[in-house]
């Protein structure tokens, strides 16, 4: 009698306790999320996924050194890109109701490495039309991208042969942004090149900051066929391998450490889960515990013909308009939400679904208005569960296995660095200077433009150990770069074909020198251009230091 007696007391006591926890801290402890499912020809090895992680924080796999996968997608921000940037509609006119929001990528250039205007951006970072989602439960998925067009079949992309007949989605997706001309690459830009140059280049040159296991790995195996040879077995690099390596390194961060997972949930987060799976209607797409269906949905953010989406990869009319559902895992990190970062912040795009949508053609029937409306306590309460509840504190911290490195591009200290102001040509305008890849050893490509300069003129790249003296002037133009010793010289005739359309490239190759290591020049543009006074126009002044 005293067992049974006492056994009474254990299950009192349990059930007191599974009340005081509430079914959210229940079902989260039961149903924790798992691991990615993984192709069994790419198997997960601790050195792969190191690989895998250098080239995912990588600027030098983009063609001019400005852009690693990692760029666009930063732990900190929940997997996502913290620069999100507005861009054109369909309507080609930036500042209108029919914008949305993109990440930045590359300048256009043409297949031999030169720049050229881009139709909308000109001389500015391309924009992809969409806005990056987060690499975090990528692994999860059977397809990837907003519109699922990364399918799970891995084709090698130099022999055509099938490398994973299944389960490759994020293979795929590693092999499609550094041959991109949006995102990574200039225009044809082929994997015997993005090989080639990984090949000559030091892994993470540009970057500093390096986490832990990354210097380790570094310091064992110093070169990417060193790198290569302890991931594979040999020093071969490979598209297939760039992506398996990749892939592994993503599969590897499953943010499963959130306040949910540990059923740690406060009252009001609980509370929040609560609405989640109830009157607020969220778990009809997000599911539990990957916090999404993996599926397509149109959900009234946009127009469906403005962007057909899923359509476009399936050519079904019924998947017009139709996104992939993002997990919510981390949500609360995310600085713009949706496809098109329609939504600045978690409040905006409650409002949103709690009105049942914006845009109601082709929309999904599962997307209606909530009636009655949430309480604005209610509100807060949900908020409060997406934004802490679901968020990893690794991920928030960039704590590993989410540390990084410090990208090249992240510096406070720019490298070229532009001096000056120019001086101005024909109607008044400066030719303004091109100066963003970093001036690294080894770059086949490494390039100084100009553009809004006198179409099909005459330029001249001037290169000089030292600046000019302050206020120097040469036949009324100001000077800024050393006369003495005489400036080498770069003859370029400027394309375009009227007014001050005019822009040009000057293209380097410049080996692997340790003499030039620290030396620093200094680059201007002349134009001849009748329409200046002295008959020159020039640019402002790029300060390079080689490194």
């Amino acid at each position: 009698m005293k067992h049974i007696a006492h056994g009474r007391l254990i299950l009192v006591g349990l059930l007191v306790a599974l009340s005081y926890l509430g079914t959210c801290a229940l079902t989260s402890v039961l149903g924790q999320i798992g691991a990615p499912p993984i192709p069994e020809e790419n198997p997960i090895t601790n050195e792969k996924a190191i690989l895998g992680k250098i080239l995912f924080w990588e600027e030098q796999l983009s063609s001019d050194n400005t852009m690693a996968c990692g760029t666009c997608h930063r732990p900190e921000v929940g997997g996502a890109d913290p620069r999100s940037v507005r861009t054109f509609g369909p309507d080609g006119a930036l500042g209108t109701a029919d914008d949305t929001y993109g990440s930045p990528g590359v300048l256009l250039s043409d297949e031999t490495v030169k720049y050229k205007p881009h139709d909308l951006h000109r001389f500015a970072p391309q924009v992809t039309p969409r806005l990056s989602p987060s690499v975090f439960m990528a692994g999860m998925d059977e397809e990837l991208f907003w519109d699922g067009r990364a399918s799970d079949v891995l084709v090698d992309p130099e022999t055509g042969s099938v490398v994973i007949p299944a389960g490759a989605a994020l293979e795929n997706l590693s092999l499609m942004p550094p041959v991109n001309s949006v995102e990574m690459a200039h225009e044809g830009r082929s994997w015997d090149q993005v090989l080639a140059k990984l090949a000559a280049v030091n892994p993470l040159h540009l970057a500093s900051a390096l986490p832990q296991d990354v210097e380790d790995a570094l310091r064992t195996n110093p070169t990417y066929p060193d790198l290569f040879r302890s991931a594979f077995g040999d020093s071969m690099i490979s598209g297939s391998r760039v992506a398996m390596a990749i892939a592994t390194y993503i599969r590897t961060l499953v943010p499963d450490q959130t306040p949910y997972d540990r059923g740690e949930l406060t009252i009001r987060e609980r509370a929040g889960f609560d609405l989640f799976r109830g009157r607020a209607r969220c778990i009809n797409c997000h599911h539990i515990d990957d916090f999404t269906d993996h599926l397509y949905h149109n959900t009234g953010i946009r127009p469906a013909l403005e962007d057909p989406g899923r359509m476009l990869v399936t050519g079904r009319p019924e998947d017009i308009g139709k996104f992939k559902t993002p997990s919510l895992r981390n949500v609360g990190l995310r600085p713009r939400l949706t496809h098109a970062g329609s939504f600045a912040s978690l409040e905006e795009i409650v409002d949103f679904y709690e009105r049942g949508g914006d845009f109601h053609e082709h929309q999904d029937p599962r997307i209606a208005p909530i009636d009655p409306p949430l309480a604005e306590y209610e509100k807060q309460q949900l908020i409060e569960f997406l934004r802490t509840g679901i968020t990893d504190p690794r991920v928030a911290g960039s704590l590993y296995p989410y540390d990084r490195p410090k990208l090249f591009s992240e510096r406070a200290t720019r490298n070229p660095n532009i001096l000056g102001t120019g001086h101005p040509g024909t109607n008044g305008i400066t030719p303004k200077l091109i100066a963003n890849t970093p001036p690294s050893m080894p770059n086949p490509t490494f390039r100084i433009g100009i553009y809004d300069a006198l179409a099909s003129a005459h330029s001249v790249l001037a290169i000089a150990p030292n600046p000019a003296p302050r206020e120097s002037v040469r036949r009324g133009l100001p000077v800024q770069i050393a006369l003495t010793p005489r400036p080498i010289l770069f003859r370029v005739r400027l394309s375009g074909d009227h007014g001050t359309s005019g822009y040009g490239t000057f293209v380097k190759s410049i080996k692997r020198r340790p003499g030039l290591i620290g030396t620093t020049i200094y680059a201007q543009w002349f134009v001849r251009d009748a329409g200046a006074s002295g008959g020159l126009s020039a640019t402002a002044t790029a300060k390079i230091e080689f490194f």
